[in-house]
């Protein structure tokens, strides 16, 4: 219970930041996203997919998007982080990196393909580098920093 508190806690001081200290940037990185990926290396799968869901949740309120967007892909990204966790080993933040890579990969390309079939506009392959690519290595980069955060919080304890 105390570990889902924390847990939450950070993902709501992620998404605060994320909403306003960077919301002026050209290109954002996702740091909910780094959160949940904490939660699927280190969390059960009932409670954590629960707390995926609730942040995917709140990012759909406040991003303004459909709702259920974020909601959907952060599970998502949960699911798989979850599923990763018992076959390769994570220690090193080189490991954990390259799972933030494919993790945000998986997320923009959901992100992409439900805006796809949800919009009426075409989707552009300019739109793709500044959907995709830039968020995915901005999310890379800020990874090992968040990682860190978490883990001298004791959050990231098994």
């Amino acid at each position: 219970m105390q570990k889902g508190l924390l847990y939450l806690t950070a993902g709501l001081v992620a998404l605060f930041l994320q909403m306003t200290t960077i919301s002026h940037l050209p290109v954002k990185p996702d740091l909910v996203l780094v959160v949940v990926i904490c939660l699927g290396l280190s969390h059960s799968p009932f409670s954590g997919a629960v707390l995926a869901f609730l942040l995917g949740c709140l990012m759909d309120v406040f991003a303004g998007s459909t709702p259920g967007f974020f909601a959907l892909t952060r599970t998502v990204v949960f699911f798989f982080v979850y599923s990763m966790r018992g076959r390769l080993y994570f220690e090193s933040y080189l490991a954990k990196a390259g799972l933030v890579f494919v993790a945000a990969l998986i997320d923009a390309t959901i992100c992409l393909f439900l805006v796809g079939i949800t919009s009426h506009l075409p989707i552009l392959p300019s739109s793709i580098g500044r959907l995709i690519v830039g968020p995915v290595l901005l999310t890379v980069v800020f990874a090992p920093f968040c990682f860190l955060v978490l883990q001298r919080t004791r959050i990231l304890t098994s």
